[in-house]
């Protein structure tokens, strides 16, 4: 392979599969079930003159924004390439904030999976050593990812670390959620998030610790959702987009209930709340970057 003198950024395209329903209806359905569909992928390298480790990029629910860039532009700089994978563009969607888009969430699994064998093809990517980092809605897919059940089903190889930034997940708890690769799973949290709140995560970082799952949770006092996002006002409110932070989900019988209703659960449950707050936070920022280097270094054995 040619050493690369200078960062270099291409585009790629990810054959990936759309898979039926909405959200998680029906649940973990086959590959087989799915359309065909071509996803944007951008794949940035590092100056190298040897495979690097890399790590997959997923987005939030408003789709690939100021925060997701910045970690490409640091992560860069720690001398690790990343793929940031557009899960929206290719299935003609913007945003699914609001609850109103179709998409079936194990869709956005299947993306990460194939974005990591488009990633291991390439020669300047140490194929061993990926990781996977999600923001908000590509939180759950970060954290689901670490499922040796949706390995299986999605033909998937397991990551080098799950990483989860304010992730929209920990108020559903999966049957067996403790059955993971064993690589080290992180969340990234502000404490005053009143979209994703950071009592969700500590509830399921504390259920999988219980079962020796190597898993842990970063904390930032004060910050809010998208913490991480300069491009973002200090303080700022989404009036429409729905947040989960009443829902205590659970899966049953291969299905997501609300169990105060018995029912499949959704955007139209009870528990579901609408209005949000957001805002960047520069200090809590500068310390996530630096807890990610120090975990991206001991992952990879960089240190």
């Amino acid at each position: 392979m040619e050493p690369l003198a200078t960062e270099t950024t291409d585009e790629l395209t990810i054959e990936s599969v759309d898979l039926p329903g909405r959200l998680w209806e029906p649940f973990m359905p086959s590959l087989g079930t799915g359309n065909p569909v071509s996803i944007d992928g951008i794949l940035t390298l590092p100056p190298t003159d040897s495979p690097v480790p890399a790590v997959i990029i997923t987005h939030g629910c408003g789709g690939v924004g100021g925060a997701e860039r910045g970690w490409v532009a640091d992560i860069a700089e720690m001398g690790y390439a990343t793929l940031l994978v557009d899960s929206f563009g290719g299935r003609g969607i913007s945003t699914i904030c609001l609850g109103r888009e179709t998409v079936n969430v194990t869709s956005i699994l299947v993306d990460a999976f194939r974005a990591a064998d488009a990633f291991r093809e390439n020669p300047y990517i140490d194929g061993s050593r990926i990781a996977i980092m999600g923001l908000s809605f590509g939180g759950r897919t970060a954290l689901w990812s670490s499922l040796t059940r949706f390995e299986q089903r999605y033909d998937g190889e397991s990551f080098a670390a799950h990483i989860a930034f304010y992730p929209s997940t920990c108020f559903i708890e999966l049957e067996n959620d403790h059955l993971v690769s064993g690589a080290p799973i992180r969340i990234f949290h502000g404490t005053e998030d009143d979209w994703t709140p950071i009592e969700q995560c500590r509830s399921y970082v504390e259920r999988l610790g219980r079962q020796a799952v190597d898993v842990g949770i970063y904390e930032y006092p004060g910050a809010l959702h998208a913490f991480d996002d300069a491009t973002s006002g200090v303080v700022s409110g989404h009036l429409d987009a729905r947040s989960p932070r009443g829902c205590s989900f659970i899966e049953s019988e291969g299905r997501i209930l609300d169990p105060d209703t018995g029912n499949v659960a959704g955007v139209g449950s009870s528990c579901v709340e609408i209005g949000v707050s957001y805002g960047f936070d520069a200090e809590a920022r500068a310390t996530a970057r630096s807890n990610l280097a120090v975990l991206l270094a001991d992952v990879f054995d960089e240190r």
